[in-house]
């Protein structure tokens, strides 16, 4: 074999072996911060929109079933148009937070009871106090309002 056949061989061997511990190569601690990056608010929301989607989903099966009667039908009709309306609420909530010049904000409505997870360093009491005013204003005071800050 000639010296340039011989020299192209190995240097594309040298080029495939570095090619292929490359890409087997786990992910540098950078690549791992930015897979990463999904915030407590985002994951919460995530974990929260999988529940009201298995309740509608759920509900859609008793729809859909022939031995379903009428009252559950209705049942589950109502179940899902609350379900829907507590998720509007939840998003205008959140709006309104924002609003308030917070960064991010996650709202979980549950029997009368408003749970708001903001996202803001030292925070304080006013901060709180604030939040709570202007969510009473948007919901009425049928609702007890909790509200949590994390920093993230």
């Amino acid at each position: 074999m000639n010296k340039q056949a011989f020299t192209f061989l190995t240097l594309f061997s040298l080029i495939l072996v570095l090619s292929i511990y490359y890409i087997m190569l786990p992910p540098s601690q950078n690549e791992k911060t930015v897979t990463q990056t999904q915030t407590t608010i985002e994951q919460l929301q995530e974990q929260l929109n999988q529940k009201r989607e298995d309740i509608i989903e759920k509900n859609n099966e008793i729809i859909a079933k022939e031995s379903s009667t009428s009252d559950s039908i209705n049942k589950a009709l109502a179940t899902i148009s609350e379900t829907k309306n507590i998720g509007e609420k939840e998003k205008s909530i959140v709006a309104k937070v924002k609003e308030l010049g917070y960064q991010d904000a996650y709202v979980e409505i549950e029997n009368q009871t408003i749970k708001i997870t903001v996202l803001k360093k030292d925070a304080k009491a006013s901060d709180a106090s604030k939040v709570i005013k202007e969510v009473l204003k948007l919901v009425g005071d049928d609702y007890q309002v909790e509200v949590k800050f994390i920093n993230e």
